[in-house]
C-alpha cells in the first residue's frame, strides 16, 4: 500500500497512515516457502568484482532472474519459480528483508533436538538391540 489512508487514532486525532509489515518470524520450512527458495540451498550471491561482501538477496534481483528457465533458476540461484511471495505486490514490503530468525526453532530444535534424538536412538540400539530400539523410538514418536 503506497496511498495514505485517513484513520482515526486512539488519541482522537485523524492522521494519514501508510501500512507496512514488520519482521516475519517463521520456522525454516515456512521461511523457505515464503522466500521462494530451494530448501537446503545455502549458496550466497557471488561478489564477482571482489569489492567486498556478497550482497543479500533482494526483491529486484529475484524479479530480474525470474525470466530465466526453471532449471537454471533452481540450480544456479536456488529460486522456486512456480510460486510468488505474498509480499510480491506490496510496494513497501520485501520478504527478503522481513524474514527474521526464529532462534527457538532454528538453533535449539534444529541442533539440540536432532542431536539428542540421534544419541538416544544409538543408546537404545546398544542397550536393547535394533528391534527393541525401533519399538521404543516408535513409542516415543507416538507421543
Amino acid at each position: 500500500m503506497s496511498e495514505p489512508k485517513v484513520k482515526l487514532c486512539a488519541d482522537g486525532h485523524y492522521r494519514h497512515a501508510i501500512y507496512g509489515l514488520g519482521p516475519y518470524i517463521a520456522d525454516y520450512p515456512e521461511q523457505v516457502l515464503l522466500a521462494c527458495i530451494v530448501q537446503g540451498w545455502f549458496q550466497c550471491m557471488k561478489d564477482l568484482d571482489g569489492s567486498g561482501d556478497s550482497p543479500l538477496r533482494t526483491h529486484e534481483h529475484t524479479c530480474s532472474v525470474m525470466k530465466l528457465a526453471s532449471d537454471i533458476l533452481w540450480k544456479e540461484y536456488g529460486i522456486v519459480d512456480n510460486i510468488l511471495p505474498f509480499t510480491f505486490k506490496f510496494s513497501r514490503a520485501n520478504i527478503h528483508e522481513l524474514l527474521a530468525s526464529d532462534i527457538l526453532h532454528q538453533l535449539i530444535k534444529g541442533t539440540f533436538k536432532d542431536s539428542i534424538v540421534t544419541w538416544v536412538e544409538t543408546y537404545f540400539e546398544i542397550t536393547w538391540g535394533k528391534a527393541k530400539a525401533k519399538s521404543l523410538m516408535d513409542e516415543i514418536d507416538k507421543r
